[in-house]
């Protein structure tokens, strides 16, 4: 027998080790996230046994304490979609895919949110394991800003066999993050079956083809075990909705012509995943797991006139284009042995590993290496920030059966080691060269972090109508200290068709590394009171010298108290309804200050007297500058109608109502009242908007599956609410934007092992409303960063699909 001991005795490991001594059997562990049961090709989605939010081994969607949506591997296939985080976001309501585009990468790591929170509010797991978070930062305009979340995208869709999307803050239960929700996705594995997919299309503007191959397939290893491969590749072209440059410099060169190139970036990306397990007995099963990434994406940066100081005239007459083109890289591994030991006491040991590196690669020109040297490259190699992450698990569970309880009690408990590290490479000399130049040597740097968490879950039925389950978790991190997070949760069934469900809970996030030590200077459009501008714009962590002398502080962790009460209604036999609200507050919101402008007299002549040549025009940093509420409601009503023919009516309604509100802003920091720095903290775009309503408030879903034979018909619609973007330069440019449909349409033909399916994403051929010419920076952004639609338009494919078992 062993046990990991912390360096504390908290009193959840006093918790635990009563449990322990409780019992005289041998103790090991239980996986945290069991394999769920097989299911039926007839069973019902609600009848599904879930592993997320839970740690007993029957609790089903139907039955669960908590709101929670089960996605298959169909409903992502039935759409267009080639990215996971696309698809999702037409499946779950409260579920968001903002697509900005020419934001500094975001285009390329694009996050979801949920519940209207941050990105890097929801955590993300692979089978029950926690997920790395990316080595991108968010940092332009758009929803999600200065969040550094985990690039769903690197999960390929062929390798998944469901997901299950928890709505509501599960940081007792899985550690930091777990604020918003909880995104669990399940591998497929066995081995047997498997399929092919070819899947092509394009946008009705006649660009943007997508190209994808996708497979999965499994392997026997004897009676025992097993091994499930997988793997996508996608070949995708750009897209461009940019309108006419009316740039008052362009006059006499491009003016009124399509400079910029905005919309979807190119991407040639290739996904595989191996999922393996072989029994050797009920007491020991060893399983791996391990998915790799690499995408080559290629998206263009703000055009540079032809007087622009980053411009050459005597190699662009015309001004020219600059494109990125970063290179991501994703790694995850996970292994471990888990099985049954002694009178009913289940084990699970693991360790796992991921990455995450994004590199910075341009097509541009260094203007200051001209001007020294008489020429310049024209390929420019940039920063390199990677992220890597260890997590150990020993995680315990048995049931037990007390005289005094009708039903067995669910004991589960564990112990988590966490270690985080990140890195920051500067790049070549003439990316550092310059006024106009990116991150310097001075800028780099490795950092790292660990934490020792111990938690504790117990879950039963107390009467045949009355469900409980109380959590409590521990952590310790080496970067800022402790903290506690508890939530408690309950179901009671008044009738078998009608059930009140509730929880209440604390969370927390901790900063990530990326967010404490990320370094950038890049040129940016910034609205710092005078309309849209192109600045060269520094972001720095906050123990960066100019950073702390413009009043950075130290980041601290995130804190949250949340509830919800939901109804759950089944009104006739196979209709399922349920009625979730729920409340939110997070205390010291991890947040981007304002820009604040570093090229005023008194703002530099005090850099200057402090030893920082600031070679850029606005600076800013991470802080914990807000408080937030976040209020709403979630829908969802599911039905199946049988026909006399056999053929088979599948409806789903989804509506989500979701309303932030910034309760709190600190004062800005002294240093900057005594210099004269005429901005907020915390921006009026980002304290009214990216915090608040530019979120739409409403979101609609209502899907139809209808399966004739070998024939299926599938539609959805979508309706995104009205929302509002505002400036920095005052309520004159705030502009409220009306709501939008779309709908999408499908069909296909099974015809022995195969399936051919077409289809018509946003057949109305829908557009987000355009932005006031005053936001369109000259002419050239057309449509808002902030909407949920996509700027793209009406997207048709074709896909042909080969299975066998």
């Amino acid at each position: 027998m062993f046990v990991l001991v912390p360096r504390r005795r908290t009193p959840l490991f006093i918790a635990v080790s009563l449990v322990l001594a409780a019992s005289a059997a041998p103790v090991l562990a239980q996986d945290a996230t069991p394999a769920a049961k097989p299911e039926s090709a007839k069973a019902s989605q609600l009848d599904t046994v879930i592993v997320t939010g839970t740690r007993s081994t029957e609790r089903t969607v139907s039955s669960s304490l908590q709101p929670i949506d089960v996605i298959t591997p169909q409903q992502l296939q039935q759409s267009g979609a080639t990215q996971l985080t696309a698809a999702l976001a037409r499946l779950v309501p409260s579920l968001s895919f903002p697509q900005p585009t020419t934001i500094s990468g975001a285009e390329v790591a694009r996050p979801v949110t949920l519940r209207g929170l941050s990105p890097d509010q929801v955590l993300v797991l692979i089978d029950g394991k926690r997920q790395h978070s990316g080595a991108f930062l968010n940092l332009g305009g758009a929803i999600g800003r200065g969040s550094n979340p985990v690039d769903l995208n690197a999960i390929p869709i062929s390798a998944i066999e469901r997901i299950e999307v928890l709505r509501d803050g599960q940081s007792a239960r899985y550690g930091s993050d777990a604020i918003g929700g909880v995104i669990n996705v399940i591998l497929k594995k066995g081995g047997e079956g498997g399929q092919v997919t070819a899947k092509f299309g394009g946008y009705d503007a006649g660009d943007g083809l997508q190209r994808q191959l996708s497979a999965d397939t499994g392997f026997k290893l004897g009676d025992k075990g097993s091994i499930h491969a997988a793997i996508d590749t996608q070949n995708n072209d750009y897209t461009n909705r940019a309108g006419p440059d009316q740039t008052p410099a362009a006059r006499g060169t491009t003016y009124n012509q399509k400079v910029y190139r905005l919309g979807d970036p190119g991407v040639q990306s290739n996904k595989v995943s191996l999922v393996g397990q072989y029994e050797f007995s009920k007491a020991a099963e060893v399983y791996f797991e391990a998915l790799y990434r690499r995408d080559r994406d290629e998206t263009a940066s703000l055009y540079r006139h032809r007087g622009d100081s980053t411009n050459v005239i005597a190699i662009y007459p015309q001004g020219y284009l600059p494109v990125s083109i970063p290179i991501v890289n994703d790694t995850t591994l996970t292994a471990g042995l888990r099985g049954e030991l002694g009178d009913g006491w289940h084990y699970d040991v693991s360790a796992s590993h991921g990455s995450n590196e994004y590199d910075q690669r341009s097509h541009s020109i260094n203007a200051d290496w001209y001007k020294t040297f008489g020429y310049t490259p024209f390929f420019i190699q940039g920063a390199d920030y990677k992220t890597n992450q260890q997590v150990g698990n020993v995680d315990i569970s048995k049931e037990f059966s007390p005289s005094w309880l009708a039903n067995p009690v669910s004991v589960s408990f564990g112990v988590e080691y966490l270690r985080q590290a990140y890195k920051v490479t500067p790049g070549d000399a003439v990316s550092q060269y310059g006024p106009n130049g990116g991150i310097t040597g001075d800028l780099q740097g490795n950092w790292q972090r660990h934490d020792v968490s111990e938690y504790i879950d117990l879950e039963t039925n107390l009467t045949d109508r009355f469900a409980v389950s109380l959590a409590g978790r521990h952590e310790q991190y080496s970067d800022f200290g402790g903290t506690t997070s508890g939530s408690l949760s309950g179901r009671f069934d008044f009738t078998p068709r009608v059930a009140l469900r509730g929880s209440i809970g604390t969370g927390f996030r901790a900063p990530t590394l990326v967010q404490q030590h990320y370094a950038d200077i890049s040129q940016q459009l910034q609205d710092l009171g005078q309309g849209q501008v192109l600045v060269q714009s520094g972001t720095f962590p906050v123990d960066a010298k100019a950073a702390s002398l413009l009043g950075a502080e130290k980041l601290k962790p995130e804190k949250s108290q949340s509830a919800t009460l939901g109804l759950v209604l089944e009104p006739l036999t196979g209709w399922n309804v349920s009625v979730d609200a729920y409340w939110i507050k997070i205390t010291n919101r991890i947040n981007l200050s304002s820009n604040i402008p570093v090229n005023t007299p008194a703002v530099s002549a005090y850099l200057a007297a402090n030893g920082v040549d600031a070679n850029y025009q606005s600076i800013r940093y991470f802080t914990n500058a807000v408080d937030t509420r976040t209020r709403g409601l979630d829908f969802v009503s599911q039905y199946a109608f049988d026909f006399s023919n056999g053929d088979r009516l599948n409806t789903t309604v989804g509506w989500s109502y979701n309303e932030n509100e910034v309760t709190k802003v600190k004062p800005n920091p002294e240093i900057l009242d005594d210099l004269g720095v005429a901005v907020q903290r915390v921006e009026r775009r980002e304290r009214l908007g990216l915090l608040g309503d530019t979120n739409p408030r409403t979101k609609l879903d209502v899907g139809f599956d209808y399966l004739h034979g070998r024939w299926g018909g599938h539609a959805n619609v979508q309706r995104y609410g009205n929302y509002t973007v505002y400036s920095n330069s005052g309520a004159a440019l705030d502009q409220n934007f009306a709501h939008r449909w779309t709908l999408d349409l499908s069909a296909d033909y099974t015809f022995d092992n195969w399936t051919f399916s077409a289809g018509a994403d946003n057949a109305f051929n829908a557009r987000p409303e355009q932005v006031k010419y005053a936001n369109s920076t000259n002419g050239n952004f057309k449509y808002s960063l902030f909407s949920p639609l996509s700027w793209n338009g009406r997207y048709y494919y074709a896909s042909v699909t080969y299975r066998w078992k």
